[in-house]
């Protein structure tokens, strides 16, 4: 389902952009979406709760890039 738009960082580039934010298998976590500056999809959404992606992507964001590949 999507819930809006939210902002998002690239672990490979470092860029923050605002993107699409839709669920991740149905639960409630926020897929990662393609990095407009770098094509990379190891990306994760930044916000108060991730300290807006100072200390790197949550461990689950790690798992779900290596499922992608």
């Amino acid at each position: 389902m999507v819930c809006g738009t939210t902002n998002f960082k690239c672990d490979n580039c470092g860029e923050h952009f605002e993107g699409v934010a839709a669920e991740w298998y149905a639960c409630a976590i926020i897929a990662p979406v393609q990095c407009p500056k770098c094509g990379s999809m190891h990306t994760y959404p930044v916000d108060s709760m991730t300290f807006w992606g100072i200390f790197g992507p949550p461990y689950i964001y790690k798992k779900i890039w290596k499922a992608q590949t």
